[in-house]
């Protein structure tokens, strides 16, 4: 099943169960929960574990962008248009440090 194909069938999971309907404050801290299990995945290098985190946590993100009336598709786009052209320089160990960051430094 590709991703167009799954986005109405978590909608349609999570509205079987009224999870749609929820407070979004629970899924929001289901998100948390799931990056805490993300994190110890990584950290025991348990790829099983990790794939079944990164998933679960996309739902979760899924679920509460419904609760809160987000497009998630929009908020991505809206996040890459605004990363696109930004420039900077990436450390050694991989952190980006932006342009108007580095700036404000000196």
């Amino acid at each position: 099943m590709n991703y167009e194909e799954l986005i109405p069938k978590i909608a349609e999971w999570a509205h079987e169960r009224k999870i749609d309907e929820a407070d979004p404050r629970v899924e929001f801290m289901k998100m948390a929960e799931e990056l805490g299990e993300l994190s110890a995945a990584y950290n025991k290098k348990n790829h099983a574990k990790l794939v079944d985190s990164i998933g679960d946590l996309q739902i979760a993100l899924l679920i509460f962008c419904r609760l809160v009336g987000v497009d998630h598709k929009e908020a991505l786009n809206a996040a890459y248009q605004e990363i696109a052209h930004r420039t900077g320089i990436t450390t050694p160990d991989g952190v980006f440090i932006k342009k108007s960051d580095i700036e404000k430094e000196n």
